[in-house]
Formats: C-alpha cells, structure tokens, sequence
C-alpha cells in the first residue's frame, strides 16, 4: 500500500504541474500509466529504452494557431495530422509537463478507440433496382468516382471484392498506421505547416499488389468494405457500391519494434489521426469520400464535446462521416443516480469474458461524469465468486479517489506486482482517476485490464455528496449484467455511441432483413437462443437514445442480421472447409450481424448518391434520407429505434434526380455562420473566383 501511495503523490505532483491546462481524465490516467510504467524501467525491471514518446490529442486555440504549433514544436513534438483545431502529436514523455506552458494549447487527450461493431440485403434496400443485373433504370448508380473509404481490421487486400472484372484492384489507396514499407504521406496546412503522418501509404497498383493482410486472424475489415463497396459476384453477393474507388485504413499487427520499446501508446488508439488522414486525402483526390465507420464508444460525456465528436464535426465540413450507433442496445451499458443524504453511494459490478482458452479476462474501462455537485469518488475491489452458491466475497480492495470542485486530480495506477492480495487473484492492471473538469462538473474513471486466475468479479463503489447527479458508462459489456442483487443495475436507454452525439455525422442502427444464417462453412450459430431476431423489426443489440445536447439517435437504420459479404481466407484454419456456394475465385464469403455490417450498407449507398449529385452535403444527405426512408408497422411501434426509418437506395435516388436544388447552400453549420465555405461544404480560407456560402446565403466572387 505504501507503493501505492507513492504514485498517487507522484501523479498528484503532476497534475499540479499541468493545471493550467484542461487534461481529460482519460488523458490524465493515460499519463499516469506511462509515467508508472517508465519508474518500473528505471528500476531495472526492463530493458531501459532510449527514448521515450507519448501520442497525445492536443486542442488548440484558433487565436495565433500559428505561434501555438511552432511552440508544440520546439516543445520536441511532432505533428502526426490535424482535424479542425485539434492535432495529433508525438512527443516524448520528459516533455509532456511542458505542454502546460503553451498558453494556445485549450485540451489535451489520449487517442482513441472504438469497439468494432448482402444477396438480401441488396434486395431490400433498393439498391439492386440501381446498379447490377436487376437495375430498372438507364444509367446505373454504382458509386463511380466516389471514394469509399473504410478504417477497420482483418482486410484481406487482394480479395476478389475489391477488383474489377478486369482483375485490376479498385483500391485506390491503403494508409497503414504502423507500417513504414510505402510512401510518406504529407500536407500542408496554413496554420501548422507540413504535417507527415506516421506509417505510410500505399498508393499504387504496384505497391498495393505486395500487400496481404494488416491483421491475420481478423475479418471484420474485409467483411465490412465488401458490404459497402464490394464487386458483384455470380452468387448474387456484393456491395451496395461496386464500382467506388476503395480507400482503407488498417492497423498493421507488425508495429515497429523500437515504438513498442518506447511504449507508444496502443497502435489502436488513433481515431483522430484517422479521420485527419480521410478529410487530408479527400482534399488531394478531390473527390467526393464517405468515410465508413463500423465503431464507436462510450468514453465520453454524450453531449458532443469530446475530442472524437468535435473530430468527426470538422471532419464532415469535407467528407461524409457514417458511423455505427454500437451494439449495446439490449445491455446495461449506462448507469444514473442522484446522490441524497439518505443514500449517498452505490456498488456495481463491472462484467468479464471468457476467452478462447477458457481464462476469464477484463479490459474495461468505465467514465462518470457529474452534471452537478460538489464531491464525488471511486474505488475498485475484488469480488470472490463461489460458483456453486453464486455468493460474492470481497478479497482486495484500492485506495478511494476523490474529486472535488476545486480539488487536485486524485490517481490510483497499479498492477498485480504493487499489491499481493491483488496478485493472487488478478494479473494485469489497474487505474482510477477521480478530478474537477473546471467547468463546474467532476469526473472519475477506472481501467482493469488482465486476466483472472479463478472466477473473480471487479466491484465500482462510487459516491458523492447530496445533490450530486452522474452519469457513468461502462465499454465492454454493461454494469452488473448478471443481476447480482445488491449491486445496481445498468440500462440502455443512453446506449447510442458518445462519438455520434453531434450533428455532422449519420449515426446507423440495425434492423433484421434475413432470419438465415449463411456461413462459408455450413455450421449453424453457437447460441441460436440469444440470436433471435424478428423479421423486419429492429435488431435486439442495436444502440439508440437521446444524449445531453438533444441529438437522437439513429439517423438512419439498415439490414445488420445474418448479411453476407467478403471474409478474409487469412483468418481461416487448413482444416476448415469453404462451401462452393460461399466462394468466389477461391475467397469465402460469410455471414455476420452488428451494427458494424449495417453501417457499410448505409456508407456504400450515400456513395452512389454521391455519384448521381457529387455537390451533396451532409444536410443534403440527411434530407435525401429523410425524405425516401420507408416506414411501417415495425418503425411506428418504437420510433426512437429507428431514426428516420429504413434506408431505400433507390427511392433516395428518385428523390435526388428530382430535386436541383440539393446544392449543398443550405446546410452551413450554425457555429461558423460567418465563415465562408464552397459549395461542398468546405471551409474556405481565402475564396477565389466562383459561388460561395456566408451566412446560408450564396454570394459571388468576381
């Protein structure tokens, strides 16, 4: 306990340092872990590394953007992208207190990461009467000329999906975050100069030609662009767009060794950087990009102030962002309570899996956030679990971190080597942080990654003073999802992602279009029980809810149950059999359900709209969805469910070609109403000849 007391003094010490600066307590922790993990390096635990870096989100003030970017330089960082105003950086960790002392510097988070959320499904989305063997009009709608582009794992590059009839690849361009075998990608931006993005592109046939996979045991990413952008097949397979250049992001397994012994940060924390990569190529290819999202998360406040809200809000000034709602909608992923003087604390329970191996592991982290109050604290405990009465029994138990308004950040980071009750039962880690947002609200957050050596349970007791409401979400599964009484119980009512609280993207839900389970091997589902869905009706998982700054969602719902598309050979075993049936020129095809397969549906169809009216803006998009969605039975009976109802490719079409005047002139956001944008809705810094948009009205520059 001493040793943990030692790092709370630390980072205490730290927080002190950087106060002046707003730190998420996301960031917060994340700094706390990293700067626990180098004193163990100094003590002789491990090899001590030559440098060390951090990759961090920094805000920056759009007053003297300029000035501020050439201090975060000669601070030692270096500039890895830029979205809005906010940038990605490198730089290394004896230098992050040094942040503090930029007065242009507004926030400072960690990166981020989301959780990974067709014959039918063309058929029922119209999108087979536009393009293929079954179109009833003239011109196709195929998506040429529009990119598509897909940030996921598990892609299996030279699929037959994603080539033409020709056997010539269709994607255009491959960014790879930990992969430094291509070209440097690089810009230019007028207020932080040349910005080069870490790994590399690939962006010829030929170098595109030498690439396998980025993950070997993963599908979803091959799964998810064949939904939105795969070709045809003889099998009646393919994807809503399949003509669309392909445009992936992925996150290359082989990460170079020298930044893993730096311990730069999980090569999957980097959603900022990857939608700085989308609206940086987008500007270059000069064509139109839907950029196809199949993740979200639960880490922030709800209300579109978080660092991947705001991202995603810039970002859609030049690309169309369609995201997954998520996949919690039938688990208690969101927790509410109003602290009294009769009842100032409640317990949860944080849920675990079982993996492959039969191990029961954990990696969560769940946030609260205040909306008032004066105090409000955490701490984590072990529960015991007797599988054969079901009885809990409390074994170890951490320090309690405390925030108050006003008050130092409070951390707690250890793992099982800093405490031996911990250890006998737990391997891995574990942090807290309790910290005044210095808004007049509070938050606390923990993190427990590890595996479990018997049958154990994480226990949140969280308390505040009178008056104190928060709200807490919880990332992998739910709070006490078990039921154990005692112990509150979660809901789903606030379950849509914290990443599409914000107007300027379209958040998708999912509904059932096919009861049949198609899968490359023939076996049936594992669990046909949990797996029952009604035909036509909303999926039980799909998320959905109404967040603090009043945006609903889903926008837009589309078929997310037993859809078929590409499956990546890599992730398969010598011994498996693919079904003739489920193939083409030797790939499998198969089946899968989330949100992360109806997104796709929705990404691949605005694609194709795109091409009937390249100058759509979101709003336009938005409206086109509004005004050709179908809505039934199943949409009137739980309206919040759904957004604006089922997606109709072709109606939307229909309703495209009829209407001119979808230019893109009306859809100025409220916040920048006296800039200037283009007629795509970009912000446009000095405009040149041509019709521009100020204050929703269109004026010309001669």
């Amino acid at each position: 306990m001493k040793r943990l007391l030692t790092i709370l003094m630390l980072c205490t010490i730290v927080l002190t340092a950087m106060a002046q600066v707003k730190l998420t307590p996301q960031a917060q922790l994340k700094i706390a872990q990293h700067k626990a993990r180098a004193e163990k390096v100094s003590h002789g635990k491990t090899m001590v590394p030559a440098k060390q870096s951090m990759r961090l989100v920094v805000k920056v003030a759009e007053q003297n953007a300029r000035e501020t970017y050439a201090q975060l330089r000669e601070a030692g960082a270096t500039i890895q992208g830029k979205i809005g105003q906010q940038a990605i950086i490198n730089i290394p960790a004896d230098q992050v207190d040094a942040l503090s002392k930029i007065e242009g510097v507004v926030r400072i988070d960690n990166g981020h990461k989301g959780k990974w959320k067709t014959d039918v499904t063309r058929r029922e989305t119209g999108i087979n009467l536009i393009n293929g063997t079954s179109a009833t009009i003239e011109t196709p709608y195929t998506g040429r000329g529009v990119s598509v582009c897909v940030f996921d794992g598990g892609i299996d590059f030279q699929h037959p999906a994603f080539k033409d009839a020709d056997g010539n690849t269709r994607i255009k361009c491959v960014f790879l975050i930990g992969d430094y075998n291509g070209n440097k990608f690089t810009i230019e931006d007028p207020e932080a100069g040349t910005i080069e993005f870490p790994g590399s592109v690939y962006d010829t046939p030929e170098l595109i030609a030498t690439l396998t996979t980025d993950a070997p045991d993963e599908y979803h990413g091959t799964h998810t662009a064949g939904i939105a952008a795969g070709s045809l097949t003889p099998m009646g397979f393919g994807g809503m767009a399949p003509e669309a250049d392909i445009v992936f992001i992925g996150i290359n397994e082989e990460v170079d060794e020298e930044e893993l012994a730096e311990y730069i940060d999980d090569e999957n924390d980097v959603m900022e950087l990857v939608l700085a990569f989308a609206t940086a190529y987008a500007q270059k290819s000069g064509q139109p990009l839907v950029f196809s999202g199949s993740l979200n998360s639960h880490s922030g406040r709800h209300n579109g102030t978080g660092t991947v809200p705001e991202a995603i809000q810039a970002a859609s000034n030049t690309i169309i962002p369609v995201f997954s709602a998520g996949n919690e909608g039938g688990y208690p992923i969101h927790l509410y309570r109003q602290f009294t003087e009769n009842s100032s604390s409640f317990k949860t329970l944080l849920a675990l899996i079982q993996d492959e191996n039969g191990d029961y592991v954990i990696t969560d982290d769940a946030v609260g956030y205040t909306r008032c109050g004066e105090r409000v604290s955490v701490k984590v405990s072990l529960l015991t679990v007797n599988q054969f009465s079901g009885r809990l029994r409390e074994v170890w138990s951490s320090e309690e971190c405390v925030a108050t308004l006003g008050g130092e950040t409070q951390y707690i980071t250890l793992n099982d080597g800093d405490d031996a009750t911990l250890s006998s039962y737990f391997s891995g880690e574990v942090g807290l942080i309790a910290c005044d947002n210095g808004d007049g609200t509070l938050s606390i957050a923990t993190y427990t990654d590890g595996t479990f050596k018997s049958l154990c349970l994480f226990m949140l007791t969280v308390s505040g003073s009178a008056g104190t409401e928060i709200d807490m979400w919880d990332n992998l599964g739910g709070f006490n999802i078990f039921e154990f009484p005692g112990y509150v119980i979660g809901d789903s009512e606030m379950s849509a992602g914290d990443w599409t609280c914000i107007p300027g993207v379209i958040s998708v839900g999912a509904y059932c279009a096919n009861t049949e389970y198609r899968s490359y091997d023939g076996s049936t589902l594992e669990d046909e029980e949990e797996e029952e869905y009604t035909l036509n009706d909303y999926a039980w998982f799909s998320s959905y809810g109404t967040s603090f700054n009043d945006i609903t969602q889903p926008v837009v719902s589309a078929p997310g149950v037993n859809v078929v598309s590409s499956w990546s050979h890599y992730c398969l075993s010598p011994s498996e059999t693919v079904l003739d049936e489920m193939q083409w020129q030797g790939y499998p095809y198969g089946a899968e359900s989330g949100t992360s397969m109806a997104c796709p549906v929705v990404s691949g169809i605005v694609a194709c709209w795109l091409q009937a009216n390249p100058n759509l803006t979101l709003e336009d998009v938005k409206e086109v969805i509004r005004q050709s969605s179908v809505n039934d039975d199943f949409t009137a009976h739980d309206p919040i469910r759904w957004g604006y109802g089922k997606i109709n490719a072709a109606q939307g079409i229909e309703y495209i070609l009829s209407h001119s005047d979808l230019r893109g002139i009306h859809s100025t956001p409220d916040n920048r109403a006296d800039e200037i944008f283009d007629l795509q809705g970009r912000r446009i810094m000095s405009p040149s000849h041509g019709i521009y948009v100020k204050n929703g009205r269109k004026y010309f520059v001669r």
